[in-house]
């Protein structure tokens, strides 16, 4: 009457018994819902970190970009600074030129002016000694009429 299968069926049911009176089929199942919530809230905690990051890497996208524009913008108007500096540079030395040509052509006239009341001066003077020099000479009015004429004619060639 008792063989194996009878002692077998007793532990089966007294191991039953034993799980239903310590209650163990609660506490397992409490540890496994346990576990669930838990790997539930890392799941969370999780995504909420995904969340903060991509939020973080959005806004510092929206950092690099709006420095790019800035860097863009500075990079135009130093361009613009740099095109103004150079004009007016190119300005200035055109200034400076004209300044220098004008004094040079100043100089120039006044040389010019110098030099022509220079000849006169020695024309006039030379004039003077010829005809004192025909004065004293007594040449006759044809003779004399003659040297005038001849420095009337040298006296263009003289000039150029």
């Amino acid at each position: 009457m008792f063989d194996e299968s009878f002692f077998v069926a007793v532990s089966f049911f007294t191991c039953i018994g034993a799980f239903i009176y310590f209650k163990l089929p609660g506490k397992v199942m409490q540890a496994l819902d346990d576990k669930s919530a838990e790997i539930a809230k890392e799941l969370d905690d999780a995504k909420a970190l995904r969340a903060e990051a991509q939020k973080v890497l959005a806004d510092y996208e929206e950092q690099r970009k709006q420095a790019e524009v800035q860097a863009e913008k500075i990079i135009a108007e130093a361009k613009i600074i740099a095109e103004k500096t150079a004009a007016e540079s190119r300005d200035a030395m055109q200034a400076a030129m004209e300044r220098r040509t004008k004094q040079a052509e100043e100089n120039i006239v006044r040389a010019q002016e110098s030099l022509e009341k220079e000849v006169r001066a020695a024309i006039t003077a030379l004039a003077v000694d010829a005809a004192t020099h025909l004065v004293a000479n007594g040449l006759s009015d044809d003779t004399a009429q003659k040297l005038v004429d001849d420095n009337i004619s040298e006296l263009a060639d003289r000039l150029n």
